[in-house]
C-alpha cells in the first residue's frame, strides 16, 4: 500500500463509516465495542464498511473509553455584560468536530457568576459526567483556575490568567496584535486613536487595552480617557461605544474595537451619523468572524481562526486527560492583520470630524 493510501485510511473516521452505513455514530460504536443489541445484518453491514473504508479506531479514543465518560464539560460565562458571542459559537464547532472525530462528546452548561460558574463545575465533577473542562474567557484572577488546579482535574484554558505557570492554554499575543493595529493606523497618517474595550476583568480585554496604550505612547500620539471605552463584546456594546467616542471634543478618526462584534456595532453607528467607514472614521476589529469579509465595506481585522483553536485546544485536553503527571501545554500563537475596506487615511482632521458631527 502506497504512502497517500495509508494516510487516506488513517484519516477515515467513526463519522465516515456511520454515514456510508446509513446508521446512527453510536450504532457503529456498540457494534465495534462488541455491544450485542444491533442486528446481526447491521453488524454485518458496519463491519464491512469498516474493512471497506480501513476505519481504525483512535488509539486515543480507545484509551479515553477506560474508566471515563468520554466527555468534555465547557460552562458558558453569561452575564454581566457578555452578551452574544460569535467567536465563541465558531471556537464551540471547532471543539465539536475535533471530538466527533474521536467519538467523543461535548456537554455545555451555563452560569451567571463567578460563584455560579465554579459551583458548575463542582456540580459536574461530583456527578461524574465529564472527564475535564475546557474554560474560555479568562480572567485576570480566575476563580474557576484555582479550583480546577486545588482538585487535580484536567482542564485547558483559552487565554491565560495573571499567574498562568502551572496550567495548560492556548493563547493569542494580543497585547502585540494592537500594538501592531495602532502602528498601521498611525501609519494611515491617524493622529487621534480611539479604543473600545471589553470588560477589563477578562485578561484578553487587558492585553489589547495595554497593547493599544503602549502603541500610542511610542508613537507619540495622544493617550486620553476620552478615547478610551469599555463595553460589552457585543454589536450593541461597539455602537454605543463609537458614539461616546465620536461625541468627544476632538473625536477619534480611527477606532480599535476589541472584538469584531464591537466593530460591526461602531460600522453601523458611523453609518447612522452619517460617517463613511473608510473613509471618515477607519474601524478595525479582532477575531476574524466570515461575516466580516461581507460587510459594506468589509471589515479590516485581526483573524485568527477560531475553529481552528477550538480542535487544537480539544487536542490538548485529551493529551491532558491521558498523561495528568506531564508538563503543561502552553501554546501562544500570533493574529494576523486582514486589510479590507474598513480602514485608509483620514479624509478628515478630527478638527474638521469634530465639525461635521455638530453641523
Amino acid at each position: 500500500m502506497s504512502d497517500t493510501q495509508d494516510k487516506e485510511r488513517a484519516s477515515v473516521t467513526i463519522s465516515d463509516v456511520a454515514r456510508h452505513v446509513g446508521v446512527a455514530k453510536g450504532t457503529v460504536s456498540r457494534v465495534l465495542n462488541n455491544y450485542t443489541d444491533i442486528s446481526a445484518a447491521t453488524r454485518e453491514r458496519i463491519l464491512k464498511a469498516v474493512e471497506e473504508l480501513g476505519y481504525h479506531p483512535s488509539s486515543t479514543a480507545r484509551s479515553l473509553k477506560r474508566g471515563r465518560q468520554d466527555t468534555i464539560g465547557l460552562v458558558m460565562p453569561l452575564g454581566r455584560g457578555r452578551g452574544a458571542d460569535p467567536f465563541l459559537a465558531e471556537f464551540i464547532d471547532g471543539i465539536a468536530r475535533a471530538l466527533d472525530d474521536l467519538n467523543l462528546d461535548l456537554l455545555i452548561s451555563t452560569a451567571h457568576s463567578a460563584q455560579d460558574i465554579v459551583q458548575a463545575h463542582e456540580r459536574l465533577m461530583a456527578r461524574r459526567k465529564v472527564d475535564g473542562f475546557i474554560l474560555t474567557r479568562t480572567e485576570v484572577d480566575d476563580p474557576r483556575v484555582n479550583f480546577l488546579l486545588a482538585r487535580k482535574f484536567p482542564f485547558v484554558a483559552l487565554g491565560r490568567t495573571r499567574n498562568a505557570e502551572a496550567y495548560s492554554w492556548l493563547d493569542v499575543d494580543n497585547e502585540k496584535a494592537f500594538v501592531e493595529g495602532v502602528e498601521h493606523v498611525a501609519d494611515l497618517g491617524h493622529s487621534r486613536i480611539g479604543m473600545i474595550s471589553g470588560p477589563i476583568d477578562l485578561n484578553f480585554a487587558c492585553q489589547r487595552l495595554d497593547g493599544y496604550r503602549k502603541s500610542v505612547v511610542r508613537h507619540g500620539l495622544v493617550l486620553s480617557d476620552e478615547l478610551e471605552v469599555e463595553q460589552p463584546l457585543t454589536e450593541e456594546g461597539g455602537a454605543l461605544g463609537a458614539s461616546q467616542l465620536l461625541a468627544a471634543a476632538l473625536p477619534p478618526t480611527a477606532i480599535l474595537c476589541a472584538t469584531d462584534a464591537q466593530a460591526i456595532g461602531a460600522m453601523r453607528q458611523c453609518g447612522v451619523m452619517g460617517l463613511t467607514v473608510g473613509k471618515d472614521v477607519t474601524i478595525i476589529g479582532y477575531d476574524g468572524l466570515p461575516v466580516g469579509a461581507y460587510l459594506d465595506p468589509p471589515l479590516t481585522t485581526f483573524s485568527q481562526s477560531a475553529q481552528e483553536a477550538g480542535g487544537s485546544i480539544a487536542s490538548m485536553l485529551i493529551a491532558e486527560i491521558e498523561k495528568p503527571l506531564a508538563p503543561p501545554t502552553q501554546r501562544l500563537v500570533s493574529a494576523t492583520l486582514v486589510r479590507r475596506g474598513s480602514d485608509g487615511p483620514p479624509a478628515r482632521t478630527p478638527q474638521e470630524l469634530a465639525a461635521f458631527l455638530r453641523h
